[in-house]
């Protein structure tokens, strides 16, 4: 059943991701059918044909690497782009033809070329909608509000504590705990963390080394945990102690001590103490969806030092939204989509910090990555699978639109230049420097590909270390 269960799974990811790439080669496709534009190959996926069929002229085509697709057009594409295409050596008739079809206006480039990126960014569109529209998907804001701080670890001894709201990070504001993980894997060389936090009526700034002996080797903040995930739940009570004498049971969840709302077991254990010195408590808890209060008079321990009522309270986490669904509005999930985008290319071409640069090239995930996401994602929430389809369009969206030569970024940036100067470029430049790209292009995704393994391995590796130490 386990078996079946993944192979289900990762049927569903082909399915997904095969939607993304196929709704991006349909917009090349359809503008141009609709522009009268040759069109030699339709594609899913690049290298060697696994399945094809010719129809009306044009070749339907299931390829041997599916991380991408693209549609064959003499009129808009250079001959190097047959080196991505993987078309060498393939019987292809489409270059003594080329010379023979009739030029197209650049606007038509244009429109062909930015067809592709729109089409995901409507595929996104009706995903959002979808997602905003089905009621009971599960979706929640986790704000900056620290709910825990370990009293042993780096963030206790430089001052944070629980219930300081985090403005800042390395003067890069944040609004959710999503953006205070991404400025603190990208914080680069110095391994510090720059905080501004809000605390009362008064902001505090705090120098906090971050963490990086993990296993991904990325600088985070463990020893902290946002308020939005945690809950004060009772783990025990102790026999005739006052809360066993008024009904206290474990599993209950604190919410308030005499109307105050209680984060966590920290915030529960000063109340008791303070509230209960002279007098009774009202404690509300919630009890298996129920909710309802409790009074309860704490006693005084010689041993602790403080008043108590006869509990052990623990944090519970919570099963929280993913950060790809955190907004339920449409709009606000493809803000959150574009900006996660922009931020890392922000990184790499504008680095506000040293070694911000490198920090996003060593952790940028390739195409074994994203499949590898997608594949948890599609096991755990069909809906949250398909938030993460909405994301990957954006990114291909805003990816493909990038000025490089190769992508359709390149074409359009090439039919600009013949409309404002009035002239094509240079072929012979045009195809040294598709090539060129081609080739790095390439070259990176084998590199993210070898990359994304070895994490994949090192992941695997130590989770076995973790369960063998644990036997």
């Amino acid at each position: 059943m386990v078996i079946l269960y993944s192979v289900l799974a990762w049927i569903g990811v082909v399915i997904l991701f095969g939607l993304a790439v196929f709704i991006h080669e349909f917009g090349h496709f359809i503008a141009a059918r609709l522009l009268g534009l040759r069109v030699d190959t339709f594609s899913i996926g690049f290298g060697p044909a696994l399945w094809k069929k010719k129809v009306d002229g044009v070749e339907y085509r299931i390829s041997a690497i599916p991380f991408g697709g693209y549609v064959a057009l003499p009129q808009l594409d250079p001959s190097g782009m047959d080196k991505i295409q993987g078309k060498h050596g393939e019987e292809n008739d489409s270059s003594d033809a080329e010379e023979l079809l009739p030029d197209i206006s650049p606007w038509r480039r244009i429109v062909v070329s930015f067809a592709g990126p729109f089409g995901n960014v409507v595929l996104a569109v009706a995903l959002a909608l979808l997602i905003f529209a089905v009621p009971g998907v599960k979706t929640g804001v986790i704000g900056t509000k620290i709910g825990f701080v370990d009293e042993d670890g780096d963030s206790w001894k430089a001052g944070l504590r629980a219930g300081d709201v985090i403005l800042s990070v390395n003067g890069k504001d944040v609004d959710t705990w999503s953006d205070f993980k991404t400025e603190c894997i990208l914080a680069g060389d110095s391994h510090i963390a720059e905080l501004k936090v809000q605390r009362g009526g008064e902001q505090l700034d705090f120098s906090v080394p971050l963490n990086t002996n993990n296993v991904l080797e990325v600088s985070l903040l463990q020893d902290v945990l946002p308020a939005a995930t945690l809950v004060c739940s009772v783990s025990s009570v102790l026999p005739d102690s006052p809360a066993a004498k008024a009904g206290f049971a474990s599993g209950d969840v604190v919410l308030a001590v005499n109307g105050k709302s209680i984060a966590n077991g920290s915030d529960f254990i000063r109340a008791v103490a303070t509230e209960g010195k002279d007098c009774p408590v009202a404690v509300e808890i919630d009890r298996a969806g129920e909710r309802s209060t409790i009074n309860v008079k704490p006693e005084y321990s010689e041993k602790l030092q403080r008043h108590v009522i006869g509990v052990s309270i623990g944090n519970q986490l919570l099963d929280t939204a993913k950060p790809w669904m955190m907004y339920k509005n449409p709009w606000m999930q493809l803000k959150w989509d574009s900006l996660s985008v922009i931020r890392v290319l922000q990184g790499l071409v504008t680095p506000k910090t040293k070694g911000e640069r490198a920090a996003i090239a060593k952790n940028v995930g390739g195409p074994v990555a994203i499949l590898s996401s997608l594949y948890s994602t599609v096991r755990g929430s069909i809906w949250d699978a398909l938030g993460f389809l909405r994301l990957i369009c954006i990114n291909l969206a805003i990816l493909n639109l990038l000025p490089i030569p190769v992508l359709d970024g390149g074409h359009i940036i090439f039919a600009l230049y013949e409309i404002i100067t009035c002239r094509k470029p240079n072929a012979k430049v045009v195809a040294v420097l598709v090539n060129i790209c081609a080739v790095l292009l390439l070259g990176l995704m084998a590199l993210l590909v070898w990359r994304d393994v070895s994490r994949q391995i090192a992941i695997s590796r130590a989770e076995k270390a973790a369960a063998a130490e644990e036997e």
